[in-house]
């Protein structure tokens, strides 16, 4: 990972932090070719010839959607760059057609996470990075979303304190 991210940087800038996907993003592909291969194996012993047939091709069937499907994650997952620069945030999607969105670290207004009980439990969530006008991100099944999300507000302030720029505080008056 990391091939397009690092060819986008500018002389003198670093790559601060990546996200990875959660590995419970591989669970629901694995199952959709688990759960037929157990459906054909599981007719080989209980059922009798005549009903296995037809079965056996439903089973096949279900097996090769499920290889399709699991294929298809499994490019969308590896195929997707997610980093924070000391200058930038960079979220890089797909595999021959690229779509890529990047908001500069001044320019984030919020970097917003949403963890629900599960994710909390199993240590994932969707972070949503909000720019100055219509610039959202929103990255979806992150792993360690709050320690990506303090990785963006820790280069948030370098930056801030590398041009001499002061945070404004909540409840303070901004700069006028």
């Amino acid at each position: 990972m990391g091939a397009y991210v690092n060819r986008a940087l500018v002389d003198g800038e670093e790559v601060i932090a990546k996200a990875h996907y959660h590995w419970l993003n591989w669970v629901v592909p694995s199952l959709a070719i688990l759960f037929p291969v157990a459906l054909q194996i599981l007719s080989w012993i209980y059922i009798g010839i005549g009903v296995r047939a037809w079965l056996n091709y439903i089973t096949f069937g279900l097996i090769v959607a499920g290889c399709l499907y699991f294929l298809w994650q499994f490019i969308r997952i590896r195929a997707t760059e997610i980093a924070v620069t000391d200058r930038r945030f960079i979220r890089k999607t797909g595999w021959i057609g690229r779509d890529t969105s990047e908001i500069e670290l001044r320019s984030i207004e919020e970097v917003g996470l949403k963890q629900t009980i599960w994710g909390r439990i199993f240590g994932y969530g969707t972070l949503t990075v909000r720019g100055t006008g219509a610039g959202i991100i929103v990255s979806p099944g992150i792993d360690d979303p709050k320690i990506f999300q303090r990785a963006i507000q820790t280069a948030q302030e370098k930056l801030r304190q590398r041009l001499g720029v002061q945070a404004v505080q909540p409840g303070s008056p901004g700069p006028s």
